[in-house]
């Protein structure tokens, strides 16, 4: 889709095919390209954040020569699972961090992710920007050059521009503004759910954990709406974040509801049937709820969020 109407109308990219609704609902997804801003990065690095993306590059992965080193750009969960996952290959990686590395762990969850990335010969660079990405390397902000035949860009989530070509009111990163049912403060027929939505322009974390409840929560204010009922408001706690590190370790850091880090973590191999178990749930959980609706659990939040005032985080 490449626009929103206020109308009754949703116009389809090519195709100028228009679908009536009374209500629609908006969950466009997160993912962001490799930036322009940063010199090279689009035309030279491999994005992660599609499935088609995913192809490709192993595609590439598979053309290289075994010894050939890999340099992955990000140091949150998806880099870091990445750059995991091709030293447990037997490829030569480097991480580049930009920063903290998972900078939501507290630091005895980051230092078993750490430890691990160090036994299997990643070379981690926590603090390091990249400034220029080029076919066969990468600069960094301090100027030095890093050789690498491959460069994989994990750096940051973004939205699609559908709510800010609409006309929506949205925040800085073009989520759409809600208020508490997801429903669009610029227009009562358009709800949102997913990463492309900011509750009160207070945006949960962009993760499956949070992707599939609002998935739910604006089907059900749809409906409500339907029905000329008053919708529930939103309710939504988080467990915790894991990091799978290859085949046989994960890093996982236990939350309060409110997703801010708890003092519990599990490493290594302790961390890998939780780690799975969230994999697993997050598609399982889907196709119980499609053959029963409403048999899926939400595990719930402290209690009502307090909403900001949608002028504070508008812009178009």
């Amino acid at each position: 889709a490449t626009r929103a109407s206020s109308s009754t109308s949703t116009w389809f990219e090519n195709s100028h095919f228009s679908t009536e609704r009374r209500a629609g609902s908006r969950n466009v997804g997160a993912n962001r390209p490799p930036p322009t801003s940063v010199p090279g990065a689009a035309e030279f690095a491999h994005p992660i954040g599609e499935w088609e993306h995913a192809e490709r590059l192993r595609t590439a992965i598979d053309e290289l020569a075994r010894d050939a080193r890999i340099t992955v750009v990000g140091g949150g969960p998806t880099g870091i699972e990445t750059a995991a996952e091709l030293a447990d290959q037997g490829r030569a990686v480097t991480l580049v961090g930009g920063g903290r590395l998972a900078p939501t762990f507290r630091e005895p969850a980051r230092r078993s992710v750490l430890k691990w990335l160090f036994s299997n010969q990643v070379e981690v660079l926590e603090d390091a920007r990249v400034a220029k990405v080029w076919p066969d390397a990468v600069t960094l902000a301090d100027g030095t050059v890093l050789a690498g035949a491959l460069t994989i860009w994990t750096a940051g989530f973004g939205v699609p521009d559908l709510a800010a070509d609409s006309g929506l009111p949205v925040d800085a990163l073009g989520r759409l503004l809600t208020d508490e049912t997801l429903t669009s403060v610029g227009d009562d027929r358009i709800i949102a759910a997913g990463d492309a939505a900011a509750p009160s322009g207070r945006p949960l974390r962009m993760s499956c954990q949070a992707a599939a409840p609002l998935g739910l929560h604006a089907a059900d204010t749809v409906l409500a709406r339907i029905a000329g009922t008053r919708p529930g408001v939103l309710n939504i706690g988080f467990i915790g974040t894991g990091i799978s590190l290859g085949r046989r370790a994960a890093a996982v850091q236990f939350t309060h509801r409110d997703d801010t880090a708890g003092k519990l973590h599990l490493g290594g191999r302790w961390g890998v049937p939780i780690k799975e178990a969230a994999s697993n749930g997050a598609v399982t959980g889907i196709r119980k709820e499609a053959r029963k609706p409403g048999s899926l659990s939400i595990y719930k939040g402290a209690g009502n969020r307090h909403p900001l005032p949608a002028a504070e985080n508008v812009t178009r």
